[in-house]
């Protein structure tokens, strides 16, 4: 699961490459890599706008934003079903249902500079912000908690963190702690919500990006680090004494620890960490953990250059000792962790690292993509801030893709959150298209032999096999291979007209940038015109054929 959490219900200055890189160290070679879940999109909610935070909680998902309707799977904006939502909805999240739950999270209106594209204008000088941007559950289920840069809720002031009843979904009426400025970071244990954003202060008293309340009544508690620019993302970590903290800021307490790091989870007092970011320019986004001690973190870069900080890592939160960085380019918004897979919504490019996703042509985007939790080998080559012997991830058949958004979109992200729970996986976002086809801002996808797993296999363009008669007999089947969303490998039979059976069979692995071609020579051939075509099987039993070639 991407952070600790169980619903009931919801009705509903800068530093050199070397320094930067990681110690090399014991690899885990695990017997059998986890298994991602399936690749071929399941039916979901829709909204007219852009999904910042997903969380999946029980048979639950919630999702929140920047919208106003939401519409069942399939359906174009302002078709039939359309509802009102928001900023917050909940959907079934096994049968892809959207549940009537509908909070009206709201923000006041406000003149002044324009505040950036998280708001929205609302007439001549004057805007409106009432985005949600972080979503979690508290570790008993009982709660569910949401930030952002609203002001209200069903119409009563919640300045820009609020608190709902798992079990009915109703607002509690005893969480309202005075947030004066956006709250991007959420992280609850059993008596205490860490915030972290852009505030400068709670219930009137100075807090600066960082702060602690009370899960009950929201009373402000002591705990007061400060961080000089904005935190997006904030871990606490019971079991190590620590909340962990990721964002935009150089400073922490008035000393260098930009990016990442982590103070006291009592006292906010920094504590020793091992690691710096690689370039000033980096900026943490998420901070997920899997019970394992272990901190995933993912990042972008706003300037540009090398090195820089632009895909995920792995932190051990004891010492804040990397445990191994993926070195790839393309910012990542959000991570997800479940059953050894971490998942990510980027737009990633060029993973040399970890011998993936190559770039060595136009620049091909892959928004969606699963890694090992631990390090399964070392960097072979020196690239970005990854060197040679460093502990790298595997990455691991989990290929579906979206489109960057709409066209007037300020970003083109793609996705923008991501969560897990093993039998799931939601993704929320600014896309329009999901696989090839229209959804917006929502999908989901379900792990193998859950009801209604869609498989994605091997996929298109898989051209027709080019035949030749050799010169002492028999036929030359040449054809180039495919690749698989979900698998490794595939299975490809060659297949001749008016026999049954393949004739040959081979296996061979291949990713979107490394396909492979293959050939077989019929000596078997019958006299006259024969024909062929070439199968590919993959492992969940998904078949695509070629076209058919002939030869007399």
């Amino acid at each position: 699961m991407n952070r600790a959490r169980k619903l009931s219900c919801v009705a509903a200055v800068a530093v050199a490459a070397l320094s930067a890189s990681v110690v090399p160290g014991p690899v885990a070679i695990a017997a059998e890599l986890p298994q991602p879940v399936t690749a071929g999109a399941l039916p979901t909610p829709q909204t007219d706008g852009v999904v910042f935070a997903v969380a999946i909680a029980g048979n639950t998902a919630i999702a929140g934003g920047r919208f106003s309707k939401a519409r069942p799977a399939g359906v174009a904006p302002g078709g039939p079903g359309e509802v009102t939502r928001n900023n917050l909805l909940a959907f079934d999240v096994t049968s892809g249902e959207l549940l009537p739950w509908a909070p009206v999270v709201s923000g006041s209106v406000f003149s002044g500079a324009d505040p950036g594209p998280f708001c929205k204008p609302a007439d001549a000088g004057r805007w409106i912000c009432d985005t949600v941007f972080r979503i979690e559950v508290s570790p008993d289920g009982k709660k569910v908690y949401v930030g952002g840069d609203f002001d209200k809720v069903d119409g009563q002031w919640r300045s820009r963190v609020a608190a709902f009843d798992a079990a009915t979904g109703a607002l509690d009426p005893n969480f309202k702690p005075r947030v004066a400025g956006r709250v991007r970071g959420l992280s609850i244990t059993a008596d205490t919500v860490y915030l972290g954003g852009g505030f400068n202060a709670v219930d009137g008293v100075p807090r600066t990006r960082l702060a602690a309340v009370s899960t009950g009544n929201g009373a402000l508690l002591p705990w007061a680090p400060t961080a000089d620019r904005e935190v997006f993302a904030v871990l606490a970590a019971p079991a190590q004494g620590r909340t962990v903290i990721g964002g935009a800021f150089d400073n922490v307490n008035g000393t260098y620890r930009h990016g990442l790091t982590a103070v006291d989870a009592a006292s906010g007092a920094l504590v020793p960490w091992e690691w710096v970011t690689p370039s000033p320019d980096d900026t943490i986004t998420d901070l997920v953990t899997d019970g394992t001690g272990t901190v995933y973190l993912g990042s972008y870069n706003w300037r540009g250059g090398n090195p820089r900080l632009e895909g995920r890592g792995a932190i051990d939160i004891a010492t804040g000792k990397p445990r191994w960085l993926d070195g790839c380019y393309g910012d990542t918004q959000s991570v997800a962790v479940a059953g050894g897979v971490l998942y990510s919504a980027s737009h990633a490019h060029n993973c040399e690292a970890i011998d993936a996703v190559p770039e060595n042509g136009p620049i091909d985007y892959h928004r969606l993509l699963a890694e090992t939790t631990i390090a399964t080998r070392t960097a072979q080559r020196n690239v970005n801030h990854v060197r040679f012997g460093d502990p790298v991830p595997e990455l691991l058949p989990w290929l579906p893709n979206t489109n960057g958004g709409p066209a007037g979109s300020p970003w083109l992200n793609g996705p923008w959150a991501v969560d897990a729970d093993g039998r799931y996986v939601v993704v929320g976002g600014e896309f329009t298209v999901v696989n090839g086809s229209a959804q917006q801002s929502l999908t989901r996808f379900a792990a193998r032999g859950v009801p209604g797993a869609v498989n994605n296999g091997p996929q298109v363009p898989f051209p027709a096999p080019e035949l030749n008669r050799q010169l002492f007999g028999g036929i030359s089947i040449r054809w180039t291979g495919t690749w698989d969303a979900q698998n490794r490998e595939i299975r490809y039979e060659v297949m001749r007209g008016g026999t049954a059976n393949p004739i040959y069979t081979t296996t061979s692995s291949a990713w979107p940038w490394s396909v492979t071609s293959m050939n077989f020579t019929d000596d078997q051939a019958p006299q006259g015109r024969n024909e062929y075509w070439v199968r590919a099987v993959d492992a969940d039993g998904a078949v695509l054929s070629t076209p058919r070639s002939s030869i007399g």
